[in-house]
């Protein structure tokens, strides 16, 4: 009843997504890189509009005296406004951040020469107010000018400027104003790097702690797994998942998983019981019935042949009924801890004879037995138990003649090396194909050649196993398709 473990070497593919682990350490990581790619971006985002409402707070503070000047000369136009007008551009502009003004006419009135500073370039002012506002513009870090009147340029040394229509006069006439932003820009780019830093560092913390902690998470269920792998038959009882500190669910599916074990528990001893029980009450019948055949062949001259055949046969399914009511008796006894074995020296040549002449009585084919030279001189003993020994050289012959073609014989040999018999049983059947004698002993398993010869339970040989290997013994096989098969019986040596 022990699961099979799932297989251990996995490709990054699977590991990723086809395992639970995987799945949640990827959507934890993508969440937590999408929070902090939409954090990081929202507070570039936030420092760059701070920049540019302090830009234009500063420019309007700046362009105060400016505003009035063009206020009044649009108002009353006269040569003392228009002068006032001109010394106020000259006054304030400076190359850092230009002013100037354009007429309704498209005119355009242009601060003086700054001592000390070339002249403004009408070339520079004319691309300040031709180039599109609101856009994206690339300067090593990208500004959000989009829903302003904003615009973004570079001088001919490459300095970039914002420049934007600062005001309005009553007349038409726009106050212009082009700032150096370079300063802003590099401190953008020294938050951004700040940033991007802080991202990375962040993000390598979360990915460790992601799977550190999804690791503890599903630990419980490794634990599941790796104990649900390890229950067989005789753990059912005892194989419980004990978990500390478990996820709520974790620990209702540990629950589930003890009750259902406890369940299988009940249910499996209540078959070993069952099975235990009736075929102890059949057994007792059956040998009655035995009796009464054996004992009607004895006594039956008045029975024709037919009949004597018939009572013959009766009486050979009645063995074999036996037989198969004493395998599930013992394993039911094995599986119960109940399997008593009384080992002691046993005479392996006089038991083999014994097998012999008991299967002869109820094969029609020849039964040869090979005994080595050391037997005239005395009994082979080794460590085994009688009864046992011939009831697992029964069901080695009968197995032998299930898959044997009419007329071939069944061979049985004894040898003894290094402190060991062998006892080999060797037919000239159908063989068994390579894939299944990893599996032969195996209980209720049949080869595909096999079901396809004769019906059987599939119980003898895994009765066979463990009657040997109760004996301190051990058993193997060769076979080969259509030549036949060879069991080995090795039992240690009497001293």
């Amino acid at each position: 009843m022990a699961s099979q473990a799932g297989p251990h070497r996995l490709g990054w593919r699977q590991r990723l997504f086809g395992s639970l682990l995987g799945q949640l350490r990827l959507a934890a990581f993508s969440s937590v890189l999408l929070g902090y790619t939409a954090a990081s971006a929202f507070t570039l985002l936030i420092n760059q509009q701070f920049l540019l409402r302090q830009q234009k707070t500063g420019q309007l503070l700046a362009a105060g005296p400016l505003t009035l000047s063009l206020d009044r000369s649009s108002s009353a136009p006269s040569s003392v406004n228009a002068r006032h007008l001109r010394q106020e551009l000259d006054r304030l502009s400076i190359r850092e951040r230009l002013f100037w003004v354009q007429r309704r006419d498209g005119s355009l009135l242009l601060p003086g020469l700054v001592p000390g500073e070339p002249g403004v370039n009408q070339g520079f002012i004319k691309k300040a107010m031709a180039a599109p506002q609101g856009t994206w513009q690339d300067l090593s870090i990208t500004l959000l000018l989009v829903g302003t009147d904003l615009r973004l340029v570079k001088d001919q040394e490459g300095n970039s400027f914002l420049s934007h229509p600062l005001h309005r006069s009553s007349d038409g006439s726009l106050l212009w104003v082009a700032e150096d932003i370079s300063t802003n820009i590099n401190a953008l780019r020294t938050i951004l790097l700040g940033l991007a830093g802080i991202w990375i560092l962040c993000l390598v913390l979360t990915l460790v702690a992601i799977s550190i902690l999804t690791r503890r998470i599903l630990q419980p269920l490794r634990d599941l797994r790796v104990i649900a792998a390890g229950v067989t038959s005789e753990s059912l009882a005892t194989s419980h998942l004990k978990l500390d500190r478990a996820p709520l669910e974790v620990a209702e599916l540990a629950g589930s998983f003890n009750g259902l074990l406890d369940r299988l528990a009940l249910a499996w001893s209540q078959q070993r019981q069952f099975v235990g029980l009736v075929s102890h009450e059949l057994r007792n019948p059956l040998m009655i019935i035995g009796g009464y055949l054996r004992r009607l062949q004895r006594r039956g001259q008045n029975l024709d042949p037919e009949q004597m055949r018939a009572l013959a046969t009766t009486e050979a399914e009645t063995h074999r009924i036996t037989r198969m009511l004493n395998d599930l008796l013992d394993l039911s006894r094995s599986e119960s801890g109940q399997l008593q074995m009384v080992l002691a020296p046993v005479a392996v040549d006089e038991v083999l004879t014994t097998a012999c002449d008991l299967a002869r009585s109820q094969l029609s084919r020849p039964l040869l037995l090979t005994l080595p030279k050391e037997a005239a001189e005395g009994p082979i003993r080794a460590v085994a138990e009688t009864d046992r020994l011939q009831q697992v050289l029964l069901n080695l012959i009968e197995n032998a003649d299930k898959y044997s073609l009419p007329g071939r014989p069944i061979s049985l040999n004894l040898s003894q090396d290094a402190g060991k018999l062998c006892i080999s049983v060797q037919d000239q059947g159908i063989g068994i194909s390579p894939e299944d004698i990893p599996k032969v002993f195996d209980r209720f398993h049949r080869g595909r050649n096999a079901i396809e010869h004769e019906r059987g339970s599939g119980l003898g040989l895994s009765v066979v196993k463990l009657l040997v290997e109760a004996m301190g013994g051990s058993i193997d096989v060769e076979s080969e398709i259509a030549v036949g098969s060879r069991f080995h019986i090795h039992l240690p040596a009497a001293q």
